[in-house]
């Protein structure tokens, strides 16, 4: 059995990752605008992005991975001897992408095993990376999906933005958060619903960044609190605010010493939806830990036989 990992450009691994890995494959997202597509973080930066949002009068629009590429990239594993593919697409409530992969629920050559993350950027990264360690220790199928489940039971979302019209053009939230956002001129507190939907949905409101970001901040420290014994892992991501999360990340390290902290982007993919000046974090059990328990009660197992 050789299992390979596949998901979309809103993971946002680098390429040294997905080097590293080996048996990572991206789909990349296509942004559209006036006209011209370019592919997520191939033909356009996050710093070409954000810099052409701030001077641009019109927006951008954002297409799926095509299944014709999907197909194609399938093609290529099964040649190489991949008997079973993991998806790890973006959630299905911010993207159709999820949905549209059920046409290959079927094929067997090699066989999709397609996992709702009910996540995207920093969240996805977590559960790539969880599944391609495991894949690369050679733990099954049913093994790996059950670890990534157990990962997604712990995984939140949340987030602040400077501005809700993007995620209220794109349908990312309904209208009545965004005109309550803007007429307030709060700081909405945004979240991925991972535990059920995948929707993104209001919170909580604060009248500042300051406070929206202490408001997160008691929110993970709930959630260390609900599990003590197991270690977290976090990943804190920006769209186009590098200083503001450098700041920010800074201070969690030495507010949460418990906590194994990274640091990831939101690339065009995902800024188009919403817009620049987005601070978020994605926290979870750690990956890592999980995997070397895996390891160690594999290893157990082995003795006791």
């Amino acid at each position: 059995m050789t299992i390979a990992i596949i998901t979309d450009s809103t993971a946002y691994l680098t390429p040294q990752t997905v080097a590293r890995a080996g048996n990572i494959y991206i789909t990349p997202v296509s942004i559209i605008w006036d006209g011209k597509t370019a592919i997520d973080m191939a033909t356009i930066t996050p710093k070409a992005f954000y810099a052409q949002l701030a001077t641009r009068k019109t927006l951008p629009t954002t297409s799926m991975p095509s299944m014709g590429t999907v197909t194609d990239l399938l093609a290529k594993l099964s040649e190489t001897g991949v008997t079973d593919v993991i998806m790890l697409p973006m959630s299905k409530g911010i993207s159709s992408f999820n949905s549209a992969l059920t046409v290959f629920a079927d094929q067997q050559q090699p066989q999709m095993h397609l996992v709702d993350t009910n996540s995207t950027c920093g969240g996805n990264e977590m559960l790539v990376l969880l599944a391609s360690k495991l894949a690369k220790e050679g733990f099954a199928v049913n093994e790996i999906l059950t670890a990534l489940e157990k990962l997604k039971s712990s995984l939140q979302i949340e987030f602040i933005v400077k501005d809700l019209n993007y995620l209220k053009r794109t349908g990312r939230i309904s209208t009545t958060s965004q005109v309550l956002g803007n007429l307030l001129r709060v700081r909405p507190i945004l979240a991925i619903d991972t535990q059920d939907s995948g929707v993104i949905r209001p919170i909580a409101k604060e009248r500042t960044a300051q406070r929206a970001l202490a408001h997160i901040e008691a929110d993970l420290t709930t959630s260390l609190k609900a599990a003590p014994k197991l270690p977290y892992a976090a990943v804190v991501f920006d769209g186009n605010a590098p200083d503001e999360k450098r700041a920010w990340l800074h201070h969690l390290k030495h507010t949460f010493t418990d906590v194994r902290f990274s640091a990831s982007v939101i690339g065009p993919g995902v800024g188009c939806h919403t817009g620049a000046g987005v601070l978020a974090i994605a926290w979870a059990y750690d990956w890592q830990v999980l995997v070397d328990q895996m390891i160690s009660q594999r290893s157990q197992l082995q003795v006791q036989a």
